[in-house]
C-alpha cells in the first residue's frame, strides 16, 4: 500500500504451490518461483498494452523492480542473475528430473531487461550454497534480521551481500531480529488459529520476537521507498535518505 501511494502499479502474487491452500512439494517453489514472478511481468506488459484492460498504458513494464521475501526473495536473486550453483542443482534434495537446471549458473538465460533493481526480503539459499552470485548484473537491496534462523545472516542474506560485488548493492539489517525483519503490519485476526501441521499459528510468520511490526514496517518503508525512487525514478536526491 506504502509505494503504491507513491504512484507506483503493485502487483502482489499467491503462489501456486506455495500458499496454505494449496501447499506442495518445496521442489517446486525452487523451479517455479522465479518463472512465476516473469511471468506475471510478462502479463503486466500485455494488460498495458490492451485496450480493454484496466490497465491499459498505466504500466510501464520496462521499468520494473521485484520485491520477494524469503523464497520470494530468492527468485528475485535469480532474476537478478543470480545461478544456482551445478552441486545443488545435482543434489538428491534437488527438484527432480534436473528441473532446476533452467536457474543454474551458465545455462540460465540473461537477465530480463525490463528489471532495473530488486529488493530482497531475508531471500532464502544462500546459506545451503545454492547461488553463484557474480552473475548477478541488477542493484539490489538487501534486508535481514541479524538472528535469521531460516535464510541465515552471515553465511546467508550478509553473505551475499558481500558477495555480490559487481553491482550497487545495500543491506539493511534489524539487529536481533529473525526471519520476519521487515515484514508486513500485524498478522490479521484470521492468523491466530492453531496450526497442527505448522506445531504453531500462521501469526507467527508475521511478527517477531524482539521488533515490533509497525516499526518494523515504517522503516522498511522508508529504505525501500527512497531504493526505488533512485532506480525506478532516475532520483539523485535520495542518497541521503540511504545514508
Amino acid at each position: 500500500e506504502n509505494i503504491a501511494s507513491k504512484g507506483y502499479v503493485v502487483v502482489s502474487i499467491d503462489h501456486t504451490d506455495s500458499t496454505y491452500r494449496s501447499k506442495d512439494a518445496f521442489a517446486s517453489t525452487l523451479v517455479n518461483r522465479p518463472v512465476d514472478q516473469l511471468f506475471v511481468l510478462d502479463h503486466l506488459a500485455n494488460m498495458a498494452a490492451d485496450k480493454s484492460s484496466f490497465l491499459y498504458e498505466l504500466v510501464d513494464a520496462n521499468n520494473t523492480a521485484l520485491i520477494g521475501y524469503s523464497m520470494g526473495g530468492y527468485g528475485a536473486l535469480i532474476n537478478a542473475g543470480a545461478g544456482i550453483t551445478k552441486e545443488a542443482v545435482s543434489s538428491p534434495l534437488s527438484a527432480p528430473f534436473g528441473t532446476l537446471k533452467r536457474h543454474q549458473s551458465g545455462l540460465k538465460p540473461k537477465v530480463d531487461e525490463r528489471l532495473k533493481t530488486i529488493v530482497a526480503f531475508a531471500p532464502w539459499g544462500m546459506n545451503y550454497n545454492m547461488f553463484d552470485l557474480n552473475t548477478i548484473s541488477i542493484p539490489m537491496m538487501l534486508v535481514s534480521g541479524s538472528q535469521d534462523d531460516v535464510s541465515g545472516y552471515e553465511n546467508g542474506v550478509r553473505a551475499i551481500w558481500q558477495g555480490a560485488k559487481n553491482v550497487d548493492r545495500s543491506l539493511l539489517t534489524y539487529m536481533n531480529a529473525n526471519h520476519n525483519a521487515g515484514a508486513v503490519m500485524p498478522a490479521p485476526k484470521e492468523s491466530y488459529v492453531y496450526s497442527a501441521e505448522l506445531g504453531g499459528t500462521v501469526s507467527a510468520h508475521y511478527y517477531d520476537a524482539v521488533w515490533d511490526n509497525v516499526r518494523m514496517n515504517n522503516i522498511a518503508q522508508h529504505f525501500v521507498s527512497a531504493w526505488l525512487n533512485k532506480y525506478l525514478k532516475n532520483d539523485d536526491d535520495m542518497k541521503p535518505y540511504l545514508d
